[in-house]
Order: C-alpha cells, then structure tokens, then sequence
C-alpha cells in the first residue's frame, strides 16, 4: 500500500505537473494571442488616422496651392502690366532732352514740347490709374518705388518744360547736365523697381515649386 501511495503520488505529481505546464503553455499563448490582437488593432486605428491626416493634409495644400496659384496669376497680370507702364514712362521721359535727336523743322520748339509733355503726362496717367486701382494687390515697396520714379519724372518734366537750351552758355550747360543728371535717376530708379518686381515673381514661383514638391 505504501509502494503504491508513493507510486500513485508519483503518477499524480507527474499527471499534475504535465498538465499544469501544459495548461499554463495554453494559458501563455492566449494571452500572448490576445496581446497581438490588441496590438494589431491599435496599428490598425493608427493607419486609418494617419490615414485621414494625410488625406487632410494632401487636402489642404491643395487648397493652398489654388489658392497661392490663383493669387499669383493674378499678382503677375498686374506686376506684368505695371512694368510695361513704367517701361513706357521711362522711355518717354528719357526722351524729353535726348542728346541726339531727330526734329520736325515744320513744328515750332514750343510745339515739340507740347507734344513731347502730353506723351508723358499719358504716360504718368496710364501707371497712375494702374498702381492706384490695384494697389491692394501687390507689395507697397513696388508701389513705394514707383512713387519715387514719379517724383523723377515730375522734376524733369518741370524743367524741361521752363528750361531753354538756347540761353547762354553757362544756361546751356546746365540744361543739359541736369537732363543728364534726371535720365541716370529715372533709368537707376526703373531698375530698382523692376528688380523688386522680379524678385517678387521669383518669390512666388518658388512657393509655388516648393508646394508641387519641384
């Protein structure tokens, strides 16, 4: 009866521990098995939210790049137009005192001026009405500088229109210096503004690269 108690202990000792690391195996990869679902759902949930950011986000710059790529089409018509009026304005006020010129000798001197002063009083009109109707569309330095070339412009056509080449010598170099003097300034200034309106397009298709990833 011992032999079989101590035997039958044995057995039921072996039995249990097998069946324990058995059920307690089992136990492990339930939980191990549970442990993964979870994790996988989590992984899941967070693709699906990164998902819809990213749909978000794709979204949004493409509203930005509309939007940025509306302003500038528009920008630039306008940035466009204000050179090719300041180009005009340049070029007529340079022409005021041109050190070579070819004259019209059935026109009076007076008459040559007239018609020389209302070129340029169409031209100052023509970028006046442009840069004031559409200035809230582009920058204040480029309206600031062709302020500034309208000042030039000003100065010159005053003096050209008062001044006389035909006065004594002294009268006639001056004339002439100043004339000199107010094309370096208009030319200079059309350059500073022209380069500020380059600089702005520039601008602006660099934003518009960096957007569509260029």
């Amino acid at each position: 009866m011992n032999i079989l108690l101590v035997v039958g202990t044995f057995i039921s000792s072996l039995i249990g521990a097998f069946f324990g690391k058995y059920f307690g195996k089992k136990g492990e990869n339930l939980a191990t098995k549970q442990d993964i679902s979870e994790i996988t759902q989590k992984i899941e949930n967070v693709r699906l939210e990164y998902a819809k950011q990213l749909e978000s986000t794709k979204a949004d710059l493409s509203s930005q790049l509309k939007t940025h790529g509306f302003r500038y089409e528009k920008e630039y018509e306008i940035l466009n137009e204000l050179t090719a009026l300041l180009v005009d304005l340049r070029d007529v006020c340079i022409n005021l005192r041109p050190i070579i010129e070819s004259v019209d000798s059935e026109k009076t001197e007076e008459q040559r001026k007239e018609e020389k002063l209302i070129y340029l009083s169409n031209a100052r009109r023509n970028l006046y009405l442009m840069r004031e109707k559409k200035r809230p569309f582009f920058p204040d330095e480029i309206y600031q500088s062709i302020l500034k070339i309208d000042e030039i412009v000003i100065d010159e056509a005053v003096s050209y229109k008062y001044g006389d080449s035909h006065d004594d010598r002294e009268t006639r170099k001056n004339y002439w210096k100043e004339a000199e003097s107010n094309r370096k300034k208009i030319i200079e200034q059309s350059e500073i503004a022209m380069g500020i309106i380059r600089d702005r397009v520039i601008k602006w298709e660099s934003l518009a690269n960096s957007e569509t990833g260029k």
